[in-house]
Protein backbone atom coordinates (compact mmCIF):
# COMPACT_ATOMS: atom_id res chain seq x y z
CA UNK A 1 0.00 0.00 0.00
CA UNK A 2 2.60 2.56 1.05
CA UNK A 3 4.83 1.61 -1.89
CA UNK A 4 2.05 2.80 -4.20
CA UNK A 5 1.07 5.79 -2.04
CA UNK A 6 4.18 7.07 -0.25
CA UNK A 7 2.67 10.53 0.28
CA UNK A 8 -0.29 9.18 2.25
CA UNK A 9 -0.85 11.56 5.17
CA UNK A 10 -4.50 11.06 6.18
CA UNK A 11 -5.92 7.95 7.78
CA UNK A 12 -9.67 7.66 8.44
CA UNK A 13 -10.42 4.83 10.86
CA UNK A 14 -14.11 4.44 10.11
CA UNK A 15 -15.31 1.09 11.43
CA UNK A 16 -18.74 0.36 12.75
CA UNK A 17 -21.30 -2.35 13.15
CA UNK A 18 -24.34 -1.90 15.34
CA UNK A 19 -26.58 -4.63 16.66
CA UNK A 20 -29.59 -4.67 18.96
CA UNK A 21 -28.70 -6.72 22.05
CA UNK A 22 -30.55 -8.21 25.00
CA UNK A 23 -28.35 -7.90 28.07
CA UNK A 24 -30.92 -9.53 30.35
CA UNK A 25 -29.55 -12.99 29.46
CA UNK A 26 -26.04 -14.12 28.53
CA UNK A 27 -27.16 -15.66 25.26
CA UNK A 28 -28.53 -12.30 24.16
CA UNK A 29 -25.29 -10.40 23.80
CA UNK A 30 -21.95 -12.20 24.21
CA UNK A 31 -21.44 -13.11 20.55
CA UNK A 32 -22.60 -9.75 19.22
CA UNK A 33 -20.58 -7.86 21.84
CA UNK A 34 -17.41 -9.65 20.77
CA UNK A 35 -18.13 -8.95 17.10
CA UNK A 36 -18.84 -5.27 17.77
CA UNK A 37 -15.75 -4.72 19.91
CA UNK A 38 -13.53 -6.55 17.43
CA UNK A 39 -14.78 -4.45 14.51
CA UNK A 40 -15.41 -1.08 16.15
CA UNK A 41 -12.44 -0.91 18.55
CA UNK A 42 -9.80 -3.36 17.41
CA UNK A 43 -10.33 -2.50 13.73
CA UNK A 44 -9.28 1.16 14.15
CA UNK A 45 -6.46 0.18 16.53
CA UNK A 46 -5.06 -2.28 13.99
CA UNK A 47 -5.39 0.24 11.18
CA UNK A 48 -3.56 2.91 13.19
CA UNK A 49 -0.83 0.37 14.05
CA UNK A 50 -0.35 -0.37 10.35
CA UNK A 51 0.25 3.30 9.47
CA UNK A 52 1.46 5.15 12.59
CA UNK A 53 5.18 4.98 11.85
CA UNK A 54 4.67 6.13 8.27
CA UNK A 55 2.36 8.98 9.30
CA UNK A 56 5.03 10.29 11.65
CA UNK A 57 7.36 10.70 8.68
CA UNK A 58 4.91 13.01 6.92
CA UNK A 59 5.21 16.75 7.68
CA UNK A 60 1.46 17.23 8.20
CA UNK A 61 -0.50 14.05 8.91
CA UNK A 62 -3.94 13.36 10.36
CA UNK A 63 -5.65 10.38 11.92
CA UNK A 64 -9.42 10.82 11.84
CA UNK A 65 -11.31 8.53 14.17
CA UNK A 66 -15.07 8.08 13.97
CA UNK A 67 -16.95 7.71 17.23
CA UNK A 68 -20.66 8.50 17.67
CA UNK A 69 -23.05 10.68 19.58
CA UNK A 70 -23.89 7.42 21.34
CA UNK A 71 -20.44 7.56 22.96
CA UNK A 72 -21.90 10.36 25.08
CA UNK A 73 -25.53 9.30 25.61
CA UNK A 74 -26.61 5.66 25.39
CA UNK A 75 -29.25 4.03 23.27
CA UNK A 76 -30.62 1.28 25.50
CA UNK A 77 -30.89 -1.38 22.82
CA UNK A 78 -27.24 -1.12 21.65
CA UNK A 79 -24.99 -1.35 24.75
CA UNK A 80 -21.91 -2.79 23.04
CA UNK A 81 -22.07 -0.30 20.18
CA UNK A 82 -22.35 2.58 22.66
CA UNK A 83 -19.39 1.25 24.66
CA UNK A 84 -17.29 0.68 21.53
CA UNK A 85 -17.78 4.26 20.39
CA UNK A 86 -17.04 5.58 23.90
CA UNK A 87 -13.79 3.60 23.67
CA UNK A 88 -12.99 5.27 20.34
CA UNK A 89 -13.66 8.67 21.91
CA UNK A 90 -11.20 7.96 24.74
CA UNK A 91 -8.71 6.37 22.36
CA UNK A 92 -8.80 9.57 20.30
CA UNK A 93 -8.23 11.71 23.38
CA UNK A 94 -5.37 9.48 24.56
CA UNK A 95 -3.43 9.13 21.32
CA UNK A 96 -3.85 12.85 20.70
CA UNK A 97 -1.82 13.35 23.89
CA UNK A 98 0.83 10.83 22.87
CA UNK A 99 1.19 12.30 19.39
CA UNK A 100 1.22 15.94 20.56
CA UNK A 101 4.93 16.36 19.83
CA UNK A 102 4.76 14.78 16.38
CA UNK A 103 3.54 15.85 12.96
CA UNK A 104 0.36 13.75 13.42
CA UNK A 105 -2.87 15.35 14.56
CA UNK A 106 -5.86 13.32 15.78
CA UNK A 107 -9.34 14.48 14.83
CA UNK A 108 -12.47 12.76 16.10
CA UNK A 109 -15.58 12.82 13.93
CA UNK A 110 -18.72 12.42 16.07
CA UNK A 111 -21.73 11.54 13.89
CA UNK A 112 -25.36 11.71 14.98
CA UNK A 113 -27.86 9.29 13.45
CA UNK A 114 -27.23 9.40 9.71
CA UNK A 115 -29.32 7.77 6.99
CA UNK A 116 -27.10 4.77 6.31
CA UNK A 117 -27.56 1.00 6.41
CA UNK A 118 -25.96 0.76 9.86
CA UNK A 119 -29.25 -0.57 11.27
CA UNK A 120 -32.36 -1.90 9.48
CA UNK A 121 -34.70 0.97 8.66
CA UNK A 122 -32.15 3.70 9.36
CA UNK A 123 -31.78 4.63 5.68
CA UNK A 124 -35.40 5.83 5.63
CA UNK A 125 -35.66 7.18 9.17
CA UNK A 126 -36.94 10.75 9.39
CA UNK A 127 -34.96 11.12 12.63
CA UNK A 128 -31.64 10.40 10.95
CA UNK A 129 -29.73 13.11 9.11
CA UNK A 130 -29.61 12.60 5.33
CA UNK A 131 -26.17 11.33 4.36
CA UNK A 132 -25.54 14.10 1.81
CA UNK A 133 -26.37 16.77 4.43
CA UNK A 134 -24.04 15.10 6.93
CA UNK A 135 -21.18 14.95 4.42
CA UNK A 136 -21.69 18.56 3.37
CA UNK A 137 -21.69 19.81 6.98
CA UNK A 138 -18.64 17.72 7.91
CA UNK A 139 -16.65 18.94 4.91
CA UNK A 140 -17.58 22.53 5.69
CA UNK A 141 -16.47 22.12 9.31
CA UNK A 142 -13.17 20.56 8.26
CA UNK A 143 -12.53 23.41 5.80
CA UNK A 144 -13.53 26.22 8.18
CA UNK A 145 -12.00 24.73 11.36
CA UNK A 146 -8.84 22.91 10.26
CA UNK A 147 -7.45 23.08 13.81
CA UNK A 148 -10.44 21.29 15.37
CA UNK A 149 -9.78 18.15 17.38
CA UNK A 150 -13.45 17.16 17.28
CA UNK A 151 -15.87 17.50 14.35
CA UNK A 152 -19.43 17.95 15.60
CA UNK A 153 -22.28 18.57 13.20
CA UNK A 154 -25.06 20.61 14.76
CA UNK A 155 -27.37 17.63 15.24
CA UNK A 156 -24.96 15.67 17.43
CA UNK A 157 -24.42 18.46 19.97
CA UNK A 158 -27.66 17.51 21.76
CA UNK A 159 -26.08 14.15 22.63
CA UNK A 160 -22.48 15.32 23.03
CA UNK A 161 -23.15 18.09 25.54
CA UNK A 162 -26.12 16.77 27.56
CA UNK A 163 -24.02 16.09 30.63
CA UNK A 164 -22.26 19.47 30.44
CA UNK A 165 -25.59 21.27 30.01
CA UNK A 166 -27.03 19.42 32.99
CA UNK A 167 -29.84 17.77 31.04
CA UNK A 168 -28.27 14.35 30.52
CA UNK A 169 -31.26 12.44 31.95
CA UNK A 170 -33.58 14.26 29.55
CA UNK A 171 -31.23 13.58 26.61
CA UNK A 172 -31.15 9.86 27.42
CA UNK A 173 -34.94 9.78 27.82
CA UNK A 174 -35.49 11.59 24.52
CA UNK A 175 -32.99 9.39 22.70
CA UNK A 176 -34.63 6.22 23.96
CA UNK A 177 -38.14 7.45 23.15
CA UNK A 178 -37.23 7.62 19.43
CA UNK A 179 -36.92 4.97 16.78
CA UNK A 180 -34.07 2.75 18.01
CA UNK A 181 -32.94 2.14 14.45
CA UNK A 182 -32.22 5.81 13.83
CA UNK A 183 -30.41 6.92 16.94
CA UNK A 184 -26.75 6.89 16.11
CA UNK A 185 -23.95 6.28 13.69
Amino acid sequence: MLDNHPDLNVLVTMAGIMRVEDWTRAGGFVATAEEIITTNVLGPIRLIAAFIEHLQTRPDATIMTVSSGLAHAPLGVTPSYNASKAAIHMLSESIRLQLAGTSVSVVELVPPAVRTALMPGQEESPIALPLADFVEEVMSLIETHPEASEILVERVKFLRYGEARGDYAQVVAALNATDPHAAGE
